[in-house]
């Protein structure tokens, strides 16, 4: 099992480049969509590290898809205000990078 810091080094390199394709035309400059790409996850990675071992083998899947959804509604505000995009796109952006993290992260492990 890696540890925290080696998953959210992972995460970041999922997530990062996503968020800064995909806020290329965004309003805010690139040292805001910088901190958009790398902020969020940095924020809500260590909370979502440590539930996530509340949840045994019997509702783990259960325990990833919900903790997974709160990382999703605390990231989209936070992309919405670092990045200046619109609140639909934050949280489809939110959703794209999580899914490609999570989706991964499983097969690396």
């Amino acid at each position: 099992m890696p540890t925290q810091a080696a998953a959210l080094g992972v995460s970041l390199l999922i997530e990062a480049p996503i968020v800064l394709a995909a806020t290329a035309r965004a309003r805010r400059g690139p040292a805001w969509r910088i901190a958009a790409a790398v902020l969020p996850s940095c924020v809500t990675h260590p909370l979502a590290w440590h539930a996530i071992g509340n949840f045994g083998a019997h509702d783990y899947l259960a325990g990833v898809v919900l903790i997974e959804a709160l990382v999703i509604a605390a990231e989209a505000p936070m992309l919405h205000w670092l990045a200046g995009i619109p609140w639909r796109a934050a949280f489809a952006l939110s959703l794209l990078a999580n899914v490609m993290s999570v989706g991964l992260g499983a097969a690396l492990a």
